[in-house]
Formats: structure tokens, sequence, C-alpha cells
């Protein structure tokens, strides 16, 4: 990974800059006409209650930015975080690292509003993204919401069921992120669930949409099915995600440990 010469990570201002963030959206994602979208008034509003905007630039140019809002746990309702609603990066600056720098900046700013705390969703077969989450930024998969935003996707995932991990961040730890051991070296299978110990590794593709256009719709929607049921099983058994490594070239797993195993040392 190349790092950006010149990149500047700050907090996105004005209408103009705003209006820069939702044309990347939609180019990024490749959203069609009924996908919906964002606006700068949403953007601005926002970031002026309690929210942040945080954009990545090179001079003028905004080549990444991620929004968060203050989110509340109905289960521990005076224990606040930040949702990270979305984080997006231009497809010719992506695996630079720049969405790590946008997730640090949100970490800075809500640690210094006082948050501890942040969540977002993911697809769990965009695995690239999940190893940033967790292997990288050592984040938690604590729950799966099965066809989150209904039982298709959007933009260039349209055919797919909008399965999302639920990711939370620990943004007050200060110790190393865990390095988890490689899996065992075995005849890895997309779709595989093993228990090794009090551990369960599940193995899913690591190139989901060349994947998803060799199954076709049908076979990929099977597949999804497959490994969802797997991964509410590990999560319901009082598991954490901590962990999605590739194992070759089509495959990767992750590694979903209990709850209240130790993971970190703080330092």
């Amino acid at each position: 990974m190349t790092a950006v010469a010149g990149l500047t990570v700050r907090d996105v201002r004005g209408e103009a800059e705003m209006s820069a963030c939702c044309a990347l959206y939609r180019s990024v994602m490749a959203l069609g006409p009924g996908d919906g979208s964002i606006n700068p008034r949403l953007l601005t509003g926002i970031q002026h209650n309690g929210g942040h905007v945080v954009g990545a630039f090179l001079g003028p140019r905004l080549v990444g930015f991620a929004y968060s809002f203050l989110g509340r746990d109905p289960a521990r309702p005076t224990a606040l975080y930040q949702y990270s609603a979305l984080a997006v990066v231009d497809e010719g600056m992506q695996d630079r690292g720049i969405g790590r720098r946008l997730k640090l900046a949100q970490r800075e700013r809500c640690l210094a509003d006082g948050i501890e705390r942040m969540r977002w969703t993911f697809d769990p077969f965009k695995t690239r993204n999940a190893h940033m989450n967790l292997d990288v930024l050592g984040g938690e998969v604590i729950a799966l919401n099965p066809a989150m935003y209904g039982a298709r996707g959007f933009g260039a995932d349209r055919d797919d069921e909008s399965d999302r991990f639920v990711v939370e961040w620990p943004l007050a730890r200060t110790g190393p992120v865990p390095a988890w051991p490689a899996p065992a070296a075995r005849d890895w299978r997309e779709g595989d669930a093993v228990v090794d110990g009090d551990q369960v590794l599940i193995a899913v593709p690591a190139r989901w949409e060349r994947r998803r256009a060799e199954l076709g719709t049908p076979g990929a929607t099977a597949l999804r099915r497959d490994v969802r049921a797997s991964f509410a099983e590990a999560l319901g058994t009082g598991r954490v995600g901590v962990s999605c490594v590739r194992v070759g070239a089509d495959l990767a797993v992750y590694r979903f440990v209990p709850r209240d195993r130790p993971q970190w040392t703080d330092g």
C-alpha cells in the first residue's frame, strides 16, 4: 500500500464541498435513479447537530469522505456512540490507506466529544472492508442484520440481498490490535464453518463481485443465505467477529471468538 503524498483529512466545509461528497458517493456506488442518495442539506444538518463529516483532499479535490451521527443502543439507552453511516473513497485512490485515515479522523473527533464507541455496518461478503474493519482498526462484529435495506441492494450490488454486519469499534483502547494467527491449513471451501476450540472459522469468497458473476443471481443468493445461517449461529452463541484474512487468492476466513474472551492488552 502506497501512502498518498499531500493528502489532507479535515472537516468538510460549505455547500460546494458537501455537493462534491454527494457526487462522489453517486459515482463510486454506481447508483441508479431509484437507489436514493444523500444531499448537502442532510450532511450540513448532521454536521451541526452532533455528527461529523470529514473529507480527504488532494489540494482542492475531494477523494474520499465519511459521515457519522450520534446513535443510542436501545439495550443501553444511556450509552451513546457515533454511527458511521458512510465512508467512500474515489475508485482510483482505493487501497492507499485513505479509508483508514478517514476512520482515524472520525475517532479523533469522537474522543474529543467524549464518545468512546463507533458503530457502522458492512456487507459480510466485502472481505477487503472486513479485513480493515477488524484486523487493521480492531473493530468487532457484534450483530448481523439480514436484508437490512431490503431484499435487494442498490448500485452495483442491486442483485444482492442487503445483509449487513454491525461493527463496534472501542475507541478508547490503547493497546495494539490483536494479530490473530492464520487459519490452519486445510482444503478450505466457500461456506465452510469449522469449530476450532472455542472459536468458529467461516470461509467466504474473497472476490465476491467475480464469484457472484460466475454463480449467477440464484446461485449467489443461495450461497449468501447458507453463509448467513453460519454467521447467525456463530453470533447467536455469544461470539464476536474479530478477523477476516485471505487463505488463498479466492477465499477469506472470518474468525469468531467468545465475547468475553480477553483480546486486548492495554498499552
